[in-house]
């Protein structure tokens, strides 16, 4: 017989209620069970506190209890019995009792949290990037960034604002979902998931949220467009929420899932999602939770929701079809874009297009694009063989869809009377319509390049110079160089209509410097073939704001170390002789390259540099100055100062000597975007090489004075371990990457098979040499030198794991 007075009371109310207990926990701790006739996750909880009763007769229990559906935790607190009530004191000590716990238990979840993430971190580096999953073949989607493991299991990380892992989705391949019987799992214990997510693209105006992996992917694959992974429906708000904060500007649309049916825990017989009580007399969950708290997700970011729309009847009396992957894979994945389209035109919801400046002067023919009359038609426009049913308009030299065409028309039988004249009307091979400023390819028929837009004049731009003499001006003893070196770069396409340059220029620093300011009146000039573009028009697989471009300024694109895809993009803009278009409604063509392109940034870190790379002039610009310097800049815009920077580009810059593939020089800015750039294996090796171990490690010099020495591979291993750690290193290279990579570096050597003794142990080790360290003095032999420095080395990393174990 229990003491407490109400225990049986309490226990009846808990097993009436669901709980599936044996009997009651009164620490005050949360208790997670089953309920009853439910599934196999411990969805039911309670939390119990005993109470001494005001007259000192013994004690009683109170507390609350409940069961998770979604994100309701159907909270319901313990009915005392007729007489028994809580004084104010009672309640208060309930309550400070209860925020001792919490504090307790959130200490005890965050030591659970961070210990998780450690461990998923480590698995994750251990998972490929190449491989095959049924999974993804079944859902018809692609890995985005997901790795499988050795097993043959597909893994997702949950990442913060920030990009850290704090755990992994893990779905499982056949045999492991046969032997777990479920299909996937989070990894490992005690993972935060709340507010963690995975991104497939970058949110720029818009971004989508789904709940599952597959869902995402359908979405972004069929649209291009950005989508976050929330996991499940109760995750939708606290990942709204977080991406909102970290994309302010984005408009957030949650892909809900349309759960019409759900099952009833006791006869698992299915119902629609409105039905309260089962014909068995088991009450059911709430609704429709994925569009429920898809719906309180947007509620709370303001954002909108968009809910998959099924052409065929769903079945009722089994699980069907409900996400838009379902809709990829039933009915493909036009209808997934046309759906989300939809939804974006009747949201309102429009890109932000690539700020492209209209013509200014010459150019393209002026002409109206209404067409009316039937003989317009056979001198305007050629029919693009297999073009994908477009045609190519001479008047203002561009591809255009049979279908605008047609809509121009104002009388539809024109297209029918100029596609019936088989004498008169013109047709050329997709490969005989190109971008050709040069105006020197034979090949090219259909030329979309339609003469100068701007025209030059004589005036007076030196405030203009002004401002690119300062933009420059950090470098202190290159600033002269490097004034004459970009304005050369400017001048020279400007001077030869379609010249590519092998170069870029990267300007970043602080706001308002007028870094943009500049480059955006350069951009002017070029008219039409001119465009700013930012992040999203980058990552778009629409990419037709390339067509028909000699100079782009690329502002805020930013291309770090993980993000491989748009580092082959920006490769291939910047050096590529072709680029592949890809415009909606007509079909991908090639057209030559004639892009030159300017980055711009506040970012300390725009891009990525090796440490060869040629390809950019990198410049820090200074502070802003004071406001009458732009103002004098606009002043002069507004009184001639465009044309007569063209004038002055055409004319006054002497380009003896210079090419489109002369170098920049090299700049303090520039180094040091390099060094930033840099892996950490390399960073550690150059380290190594010059000496410097020993001011970031406690590490000591050989007898000659010299930090510097040869190295067993698995104990230079070691010691860039360490010293990725000391330096808080986020990426940390595996041994067989890290060993081939230092020993390709120039200088560098490695050696397999060296024999060397250790004390009385003769051992065959392979070894990398630093530079000007690869062979031994004249008087040593090659295995006694190799078992010095070997035995050397292996002396200062045992001193620098007693410094760290200390």
């Amino acid at each position: 017989m229990n003491s407490l007075s109400n225990y049986d009371d309490v226990f009846n109310q808990l097993q009436a209620f669901g709980l599936d207990i044996t009997s009651l926990d009164y620490s005050g701790k949360m208790k997670r069970c089953k309920m009853v006739n439910g599934d196999r996750e411990s969805r039911g909880w309670y939390i119990l506190y005993e109470v001494p009763k005001t007259d000192g007769t013994g004690s009683f229990i109170t507390g609350s209890f409940g069961v998770w559906q979604g994100a309701d935790n159907n909270a319901q607190k313990v009915s005392l019995a007729k007489g028994v009530t809580l004084s104010s004191e009672q309640a208060e000590a309930i309550k400070a009792r209860a925020a001792a716990d919490k504090k307790k238990q959130d200490t005890a979840l965050r030591f659970k949290n961070e210990k998780a993430a450690k461990e998923a971190n480590v698995y994750w580096k251990k998972l490929s990037t190449d491989g095959e999953f049924e999974y993804l073949t079944r859902k018809q989607v692609g890995a985005n960034g997901g790795r499988f493991s050795p097993r043959g299991n597909f893994a997702i990380p949950l990442q913060d604002e920030k990009g850290a892992i704090h755990g992994l989705q893990i779905i499982y391949c056949a045999a492991d979902k046969a032997k777990k019987g479920r299909d996937k799992d989070f990894f490992p214990q005690g993972l935060a998931k709340k507010g963690h997510f995975y991104q497939i693209g970058t949110p720029t105006w818009i971004v989508f949220i789904a709940e599952g992996f597959a869902t995402a992917a359908s979405i972004h694959e069929a649209t291009g467009l950005p989508v976050v992974v929330a996991f499940d429906a109760g995750n939708l708000q606290p990942v709204a929420q977080a991406i909102a904060k970290k994309y302010p500007k984005a408009k957030i649309v949650i892909a809900c899932d349309d759960d019409y049916l759900k099952k009833c825990p006791k006869c698992k017989k299915y119902h629609l999602a409105d039905v309260a009580e089962c014909e068995c007399g088991q009450k059911m969950p709430n609704g429709n939770p994925g569009v429920t708290m898809g719906k309180l997700a947007a509620l709370a970011v303001s954002g909108t929701v968009v809910i998959p729309k099924f052409n065929d009847e769903r079945p009722i009396d089994k699980k069907g079809p409900t996400d838009f992957n379902d809709i990829a894979v039933l009915e493909g994945p036009r209808v997934v874009e046309a759906q989300i389209a939809d939804h974006l035109t009747a949201m309102g919801l429009q890109p932000v297009a690539p700020r492209a400046v209209a013509t200014t002067q010459g150019g393209g023919v002026a002409n109206a694009l209404v067409i009316d009359d039937a003989e317009m038609m056979f001198g305007r426009f050629s029919l693009v063989y297999n073009g994908g049913s477009v045609a190519f308009d001479h008047d203002h030299h561009l591809l255009v869809p049979l279908g605008d065409v047609r809509d121009a028309c104002t009388d539809k039988n024109f297209v029918r009377i100029w596609q019936a004249d088989a004498k008169r009307r013109r047709i050329v091979k997709i490969e005989e319509v190109g971008f050709d400023p040069t105006e020197q390819d034979p090949k090219i028929k259909c030329n979309l390049w339609a003469g100068w837009p701007t025209s030059p004049e004589q005036g007076d731009c030196s405030e203009l110079l002004d401002l690119l003499y300062y933009l420059v001006s950090n470098e202190d003893d290159k600033k002269e160089e490097l004034y004459q070196w970009v304005l050369k770069w400017l001048a020279y396409p400007i001077q030869n209509h379609g010249a590519k340059m092998e170069t870029a220029l990267v300007f970043h620093g602080p706001q308002g410097t007028g870094k943009n300011l500049f480059f955006e009146t350069i951009m002017r000039l070029y008219g039409e073939y001119g465009a700013i573009i930012d992040q999203s028009a980058l990552e778009d697989k629409h990419n037709d704001w390339a067509s028909r471009k000699l100079f782009v300024v690329a502002d805020e694109v930013i291309a770090r170390q993980e993000m491989h895809h748009i580092k082959n993009k920006l490769k291939a803009i910047v050096t590529g002789k072709k680029i592949r278009i890809n415009p909606k409604n007509i079909k991908a063509y090639w057209e030559s390259n004639h892009c030159n392109v300017v980055f711009l940034s506040n970012e300390a870190q725009p891009l990525v540099l090796e440490r060869d790379d040629r390809r950019y002039v990198v410049i820090w610009t200074p502070p802003k100055e004071e406001k009458k310097f732009y103002n004098a800049i606009r002043s002069s815009l507004d009184n001639g100062g465009l044309a007569a920077l063209h004038y002055h580009l055409l004319h006054h810059v002497n380009l003896d000597g210079f090419t489109p593939e002369t170098y920049p020089p090299m700049t303090a800015a520039k180094a040091e975007l390099i060094n930033t750039s840099m892996d950490s294996w390399e960073q550690f090796a150059r380290e190594w090489a010059a000496g410097q171990l020993s001011s970031s490690l406690i590490f000591h010099p050989d007898e000659n004075g010299s930090p510097v020495m040869a190295a067993d591979i698995e104990t230079l291993f070691q010691l860039y371990r360490k010293w990725a750690d000391r330096n808080g290193c986020r990426y940390v290279e595996q041994k067989n990457q890290f060993l081939t990579k230092i020993s390709r570096l120039p200088n560098f050597m490695k050696r397999v098979a060296q024999h060397v003794q250790l004390g009385l142990k003769k051992s065959q080790l392979t070894i990398v040499y630093p530079p000007n360290h690869t062979l031994p003095p004249s008087n040593t032999t090659m295995s006694a030198w190799n078992s010095q420095q070997v035995e050397r080395f292996i002396e200062c990393i045992s001193a620098v794991k007693r410094v760290f174990d200390d």
